[in-house]
């Protein structure tokens, strides 16, 4: 079998050279040549970037340049590692030899010592060194490459840790400073209710947050294991929709549904499924901003009659399309630096729910045509013969929940006022019922912007405030509460606990930085120690506390 053809360009202003090249060339007999002459510079460029040839021999010395500026226009192309170049030149010099090597020429060779095997091997040793280097520079990308996916895996390690530290310290704060408080001779039964409704959905979450973990790992090891029975879909998704009641009031969030699915039987694990659901609707309502709506539907399509589609669509923030193949992928978030400071969470649920999904048998996708126009999820199910539907009233089907508000507090009469600022509602919940108890009047706002009016309405002295919230952070409205106010006092609270978050909590002006879970004690010191150092202490006039 012959060697398939070479292609080589002479650029050279001599017939007599080019016609010797051609010769020798031409005695290869391991070789098939197809030869392109070029007598000069002008238009050697258009030349090679139409033949596109294997090498180039080029001539130092042309009537209209020589071949080292050739070399450097050349690079317009991609250089020598593109199209290998043996330089020719009649003298025998050194420095013309260094010259064209380091513009990148592969080989030099003296016109008046070429023979066939001289040319033959400058132009395969030619070849071979371009693809080598092509190939060098291939991987050296590949490793940079592999590098910066290395270091990204890192940073997102890095995070999720930072980020774990953070989601199981905070339920941490209110639960402790509910239990401090049952030493408390003076709380009543009203008091006390409260705070074991705060313990309860706290240990909760925090169990939740451990079995997401867990969860993970068993889908990672292929360890995950489900328990089929015959479930009705719609009922598994009531349980899920009161098990999101509460956290869709607290954040003014409308949620309805409408079960039109007349199958909606399905072999499947129903603590599995339910966990689906609330995954879904517990990621929906984090995302959907107050006086948004979260719509849950059940159908079974048309075209697929045995199957329930399970629909999930919010009027959030959406997703952006280069985030869409990726949603269901664990820890994934986003924008970090956003979605942590401003939704919380570890990014596992949607990963989860795939997984479950999949052992199910079916299917779940996300869609969204973009930011702040909402998503959907929809989950797809086979179904199986059930039971004939039994009648269900009004109120035990899946519907609409009213927002409501906090009665106000009790009023205050000259007492320090402190602003807590905190967007976890159970951590408000303790921090404002402990330093009332302490004798403070307290008000409470859980963003910047709510926190910034208040402060403006009212005389406040100290601000207790998280670092993350849902429009900012903590540091920027410390910031503009001392241009307000350049004596106000500020305590940070965070379940960062970093040296750079102390540092940066103290450059925004915080004479304090607490790490959740909070200890009691040492804040109230705190508070106690800043309010002693202020030089003219004044009075709250009455009035009666935000809540």
């Amino acid at each position: 079998m012959s060697s398939p053809s070479l292609k080589v360009i002479i650029v050279d202003d001599s017939p007599e050279d080019r016609e010797t090249c051609r010769r020798l060339l031409l005695c290869d007999p391991a070789h098939r040549y197809a030869i392109v002459e070029q007598s000069s510079l002008e238009g050697a460029l258009e030349t090679c970037r139409r033949e596109a040839p294997d090498c180039i021999l080029l001539d130092y010395q042309l009537h209209d340049g020589n071949g080292v500026e050739f070399l450097h226009s050349l690079r317009t192309l991609g250089g020598t590692r593109v199209f290998p170049v043996v330089m020719l030149t009649g003298t025998g010099s050194e420095a013309i030899a260094v010259e064209a090597m380091k513009a990148g020429a592969q080989d030099y060779l003296v016109k008046s010592r070429l023979n066939p095997e001289v040319l033959h091997r400058a132009v395969a040793n030619a070849i071979y060194k371009a693809h080598t280097d092509r190939l060098l520079a291939r991987q050296q990308i590949e490793l940079e490459e592999a590098y910066r996916a290395v270091q990204e895996a890192s940073a997102r390690k890095d995070h999720f840790l930072s980020t774990l530290s953070h989601e199981l310290r905070t339920p941490l704060t209110p639960i402790l400073a509910a239990v401090s408080t049952l030493d408390a001779t003076s709380a009543s039964s009203a008091d006390l209710r409260e705070i074991f409704s705060i313990i309860q959905r706290n240990i909760e979450l925090e169990a939740r947050l451990i079995d997401d973990l867990l969860d993970l790992t068993r889908i990672t090891d292929g360890k995950l294991r489900i328990e089929p029975r015959l479930v009705d879909v719609h009922r598994i998704l009531s349980h899920a929709l009161e098990t999101c009641r509460a956290q869709t009031i607290a954040r003014g969030v409308t949620l309805t549904a409408a079960c039109n699915a007349t199958a909606h039987h399905v072999r499947a694990d129903a603590a599995r499924l339910q966990q689906v659901f609330w995954n879904l609707l517990h990621n929906a309502a984090k995302f959907t901003p107050r006086q948004g709506r979260i719509e849950v539907t059940t159908r079974n399509p048309p075209d697929a009659a045995d199957r329930v589609e399970i629909s999930v669509r919010d009027t959030g923030v959406g997703i952006p399309a280069e985030l869409l193949p990726k949603i269901f992928d664990a820890f994934e978030q986003g924008n970090p630096h956003t979605t942590r400071c401003r939704h919380g969470g570890l990014g596992l649920g949607l990963a989860i729910a795939r997984a479950l999904v999949a052992a199910h048998g079916g299917a779940i996708c996300a869609e969204s045509d973009g930011e702040n126009r909402g998503a959907t999820f929809v989950v797809s199910l086979a179904t199986v013969a059930g039971p004939a539907p039994s009648t269900e009233t009004a109120s035990s089907r899946p519907g609409a929940q009213a927002s409501s508000k906090s009665a106000p507090a009790p009023r205050k009469k000259s007492v320090p006022a402190i602003l807590i600022v905190e967007d976890h509602a159970d951590t408000m919940k303790m921090l404002r019922l402990m330093m009332r108890r302490l004798g403070y009047q307290v008000f409470t706002a859980s963003s910047v912007a709510e926190a910034l009016t208040v402060f403006q309405a009212q005389p406040v002295r100290v601000v207790i405030s998280d670092i993350g919230l849902p429009d900012g952070s903590g540091a920027e409205l410390m910031a503009r509460l001392r241009q307000l106010d350049p004596q106000i006092i500020g305590i940070a609270l965070s379940g960062y606990g970093m040296e750079q978050d102390l540092q940066r909590s103290s450059a925004a002006g915080f004479a304090e930085h607490l790490v959740k879970p909070v200890d009691w004690p040492r804040l109230e010191a705190a508070v106690q120690r800043l309010l002693a150092k202020r030089s003219e202490p004044t009075a709250v006039a009455t009035s009666t506390a935000a809540s």
